[in-house]
């Protein structure tokens, strides 16, 4: 691939990952849930299923992925396992607005489990997602030479998908945690606890039914 090619690439990720979605929204709402640490780790994962899309794309493997959709129980169980742990969230964001925390509240510290559990949600969400996969498997063939690929451009490519994903993230969750602190500080987080859970039992009903 020529530069000229990878700054398309560049142009073509950085339109995929700004583009309106539901794991943009997601990051979101778990931002304003647990804090940009969590809404990090969720595109964390994003990204991971980003860059598995990317790969078995450039390595041939796109007519195997089609034979392996066709048994549609490896994707249930993606949707199925991403599904719960966004319900779960949602639930205890409902549980924010049920027994909302006063304003000087301190944030629950960052657990191990939780981040294992925003990241694996994460990484569901592009697995079952048609968007990424269409972009990877379907558009990004018929407009790059993917069979041209060698390692050392496969890098740069990983490396763009990376630097766009610390870009869209940082936006994202960025002005996600200034809202959480400014709704925090108005006494009302409560209810933004409640469009939160609204939001993320949303996307879990969404990665189920596309």
């Amino acid at each position: 691939m020529t530069p000229l090619t990878l700054a398309a690439f560049a142009g073509a990720i950085f339109i995929l990952f700004f583009t309106p979605g539901p794991g943009n929204v997601a990051m979101v709402a778990r931002t304003l849930d647990a804090g940009p640490a969590h809404g990090f780790v969720y595109g964390g994962g994003i990204i991971t299923g980003d860059i598995f899309w990317l790969t078995v794309a450039i390595t041939g493997l796109s007519a195997a992925a089609e034979a392996a959709s066709g048994y549609q129980g490896l994707f249930w169980i993606a949707k199925l396992g991403g599904a719960a742990i966004l319900l779960w969230f949602a639930w205890g964001a409902f549980q924010g607005w049920r027994h909302p925390a006063p304003p000087d509240a301190v944030m629950k510290p960052v657990s191990k489990r939780g981040l294992l559990a925003t990241y694996a949600a994460g990484v569901a969400m592009p697995l079952t997602n048609p968007k990424p996969i269409i972009f990877y498997l379907s558009l990004l063939p018929a407009f790059f030479d993917l069979s041209a690929v060698t390692p050392v451009t496969y890098a740069i490519m990983v490396s763009i998908m990376l630097a766009m994903y610390a870009l869209t993230a940082t936006v994202h969750v960025g002005l996600a945690h200034k809202a959480r602190d400014w709704l925090k500080a108005k006494g009302v987080k409560r209810w933004a606890d409640l469009v939160t859970a609204v939001i993320m039992a949303a996307v879990a009903v969404l990665l189920l039914t596309r």
